[in-house]
């Protein structure tokens, strides 16, 4: 089994963000911030939200509920991914999701796409090579058509935009 990159023309970076959150420019599909709440009702709640500029998020989408009363001090993680999946929503986990207070924890991000959420965690480690959250880059090579799989052999080996970004003319 050879261990070499696939073929490609160079090494590329594409546009480098800030570690951290991703932000809505460069997310192409329709991701959403994923944080715990505890300030509406008596049971803690996901907050489903979009992304936002910067570190600002969007707009709330969607909430669900949890069941698990705001008495408890901490939120049901455990929970988290089934009442997801209930919802159609698959999660990369990611604390800096949302802002941590008293009321409220970022838990992640999540997709109805669950090969980008696949391609987000089989590159998670490669975020501080490449300074791109590991969703915005995923984003990236799933609309550009490449498998999960495929896609992070490439990324692992150096190759941070899909080749057919390559050609793309920024003006």
């Amino acid at each position: 089994m050879s261990t070499t990159a696939p073929e490609t023309p160079a090494r590329t970076t594409g546009q480098k963000q800030v570690l951290g959150r991703p932000t809505s420019e460069g997310v192409a599909t329709h991701v959403l911030a994923a944080v715990w709440c505890r300030s509406v009702g008596t049971a803690w709640t996901l907050e489903l939200r979009e992304l936002g500029r910067g570190s600002v998020l969007g707009a709330i989408r969607h909430w669900i509920t949890s069941g698990i009363p705001i008495s408890q001090p901490e939120p049901p993680e455990a929970l988290a991914r089934e009442l997801l999946a209930e919802h159609g929503q698959h999660l990369f986990s990611d604390s800096s999701a949302g802002p941590c207070t008293h009321n409220r924890r970022g838990l992640g991000y999540v997709c109805r796409n669950a090969e980008l959420i696949k391609l987000a965690n089989l590159i998670r480690d490669d975020d501080a090579d490449t300074g791109i959250h590991p969703i915005t880059l995923a984003t990236q090579w799933v609309v550009a058509g490449f498998s999960p799989d495929t896609a992070a052999e490439w990324i692992h080996h150096g190759v941070y935009a899909p080749p057919a970004a390559k050609h793309t003319v920024h003006g």
